[in-house]
């Protein structure tokens, strides 16, 4: 099956009571942008979007990429957190014909959305506070020791994907495409996990109730850390996508700069030079945590850190394809997908809505043409408290995790311009970058190690389907499939090309669109009409009058 994208989604979301088939979600309200469009959050192969009904809240998400058996594996994943019924996993239903696009019927998954905060937020947060960490390095270990007694597997442990509260002493685990549960044995993973916090050798075969085995330990090790010494958390250049340690001080755990910073720390240095080992073996090898943490297991491999620097340092390794932010045709090439965007501040905007809410635009490149740029509204100013961008910003190199959004047309000042963005919504999402480091992440690009194959390889080895990875010699203009209609954006600017007349907007009107510091409104369907050719012709007649001394 073929789903829809991004654009199709978000336009259909824009009237759930008609497109959405479940009762009790299409009475309810999507989350929407500054722009008035649904705002999308990315999970694998899902978009999710925030719903508002029968006063709760919950996580819609719509499939956007084909995963092999996805109606088996759900079923079986459903029947199996039913039987457990714990407090680790959140109530969800998976509808096979839940939402209608384009006349088609797809599949949805509705979950209640969970308590607390991402473990990113929590960490962004409380990273500085010893007693939290500890808490809730305690609280990881009970899930992981539930996760081997009931000999399930969530497959992507990463702070994405993890909700604490009560100070962290509580915690639950969302996104449930990857799981392994007794009834999918034998399968293939459909994902390898963020990278940051899975073994450097893990394949689409380690499909087993281990999976979830070495994030732990690497989480583990890291809240150690932490506890021990705050600090760590800058000196590694933490983020909501790596937490001390990144994939590549897996890669070569003896070169790692991290793995030495680790290794200074007396209280931690025994379990760093257990995890570089563990990181050096195999999948097969990986103990579970209670085991690690008695010595128990560990692979006896010797792992120097007293070996110099290679001389051609690993290529940098990301969670997601890293993107310069003024390569616009490789961003255009991952709308609906999320990316890691690296690039220098050009200039800052601030401005209101229409409504008199605040927003901030991030610009990498000139405004009034094809650009790629940050869009921050008020939710996410108010995420960001005292680290919102500034005029003090420009020439900052940055790195932004998030979700490529659907293309934004506008003639605004008469002048067509084209922009891609992706939504700021939670602190800690930008980080600031030395230009050395903003170079060598973008150097190596969305490389990955040979005996790693991508997640996009994973779905090609099943006969799913996936985007092309991206390229400098990516197309200029966004194509959506043969059957999908132009979206309302574009539909308009061909009629105003088309005809002087006034042109008919088919999308609902969205909220009130910013003034033009940095514009992103949309465009103005209408004429000038006679009126206003009156106007243009006075003012010429004057100041002729003026130029000639009358």
């Amino acid at each position: 099956m073929s789903y829809p994208t991004l654009e199709q989604y978000n336009e259909a979301l824009q009237a759930p009571q008609v497109h959405l088939l479940d009762a009790l979600l299409k009475s309810g309200s999507v989350r929407t942008t500054g722009l008035g469009l649904p705002l999308a959050l990315c999970g694998g192969f899902a978009l999710t979007y925030t719903v508002n009904a029968g006063g709760k809240r919950y996580a819609l998400r719509c499939f956007h990429k084909e995963a092999p058996e996805l109606e088996r594996r759900y079923q079986a994943i459903s029947a199996r957190l039913k039987q457990l019924s714990s407090p680790y996993f959140l109530p969800f239903e998976f509808i096979p014909k839940g939402i209608r696009v384009l006349g088609k019927e797809y599949p949805i998954v509705k979950m209640e959305w969970a308590s607390g905060e991402t473990l990113s937020e929590f960490l962004e947060r409380e990273h500085k506070n010893a007693a939290a960490i500890t808490r809730l390095r305690g609280t990881l270990a009970k899930l992981a020791e539930f996760l081997e007694r009931e000999r399930i597997a969530h497959g992507d442990i990463q702070p994405g994907n993890v909700m604490v509260s009560q100070g962290g002493g509580l915690v639950q685990l969302i996104d449930y495409d990857g799981m392994f549960v007794e009834a999918l044995r034998g399968s293939k993973a459909t994902e390898l996990g963020q990278l940051n916090f899975q073994h450097p050798k893990r394949s689409a075969s380690d499909f087993d109730e281990k999976l979830d085995r070495f994030s732990f330990l690497a989480l583990d090790v890291a809240l150690q850390a932490l506890a021990s010494d705050a600090g760590i958390w800058g000196r590694t250049h933490s983020d909501p996508d790596a937490v001390v340690f990144r994939r590549n001080d897996y890669q070569a755990p003896g070169a790692s700069s991290v793995f030495k910073e680790v290794l200074r720390l007396a209280p931690v240095e025994s379990q760093a030079k257990s995890l570089a080992q563990v990181a050096a073996g195999s999948m097969a090898q990986v103990p579970s945590l209670s085991d690690f943490l008695q010595k128990r297991g560990i692979p006896q491999i010797i792992v120097s850190f007293t070996a110099p620097a290679q001389a051609t340092p690993i290529a940098y390794q990301g969670p997601y394809p890293v993107l310069d932010a003024l390569n616009y045709a490789a961003v255009l090439s991952m709308v609906g997908d999320k990316i890691e965007l690296v690039g220098r501040i050009l200039d800052v905007k601030r401005g209101f809505a229409r409504n008199r809410t605040h927003y901030v635009f991030v610009n990498f490149a000139d405004w009034r043409g094809n650009a790629v740029k940050l869009s921050i509204w008020s939710d996410g100013l108010s995420a960001l408290r005292g680290d919102v961008p500034s005029e003090s910003w420009v020439g900052r190199w940055i790195t932004v995790s998030g979700l490529v959004d659907e293309p934004f047309h506008s003639n605004a000042r008469g002048r067509h311009y084209t922009h891609l963005s992706i939504t700021i919504t939670q602190k800690g999402q930008i980080q600031t970058l030395t230009e050395a480091e903003a170079k060598y992440r973008l150097g190596s690009g969305p490389q990955q190690p040979a005996n790693t194959p991508k997640n996009g390889d994973v779905l090609r080895s099943m006969g799913g389907q996936t985007r092309a990875a991206p390229s400098v010699a990516a197309s200029q203009k966004h194509t959506p499939p043969p059957s999908s209609p132009k979206s309302g954006n574009q539909r308009v600017l061909e009629q105003m090309r088309r005809s002087s007349a006034p042109a008919t907007q088919t999308r609902p009107t969205p909220a009130p669109s910013p003034a033009p510091s940095g514009p992103q409104t949309k465009p103005n369907s209408k004429g000038l009409g006679v009126g206003g050719w009156i106007f243009i012709l006075l003012v010429i007649f004057i100041a002729l009058r003026a130029c000639s001394g009358h």
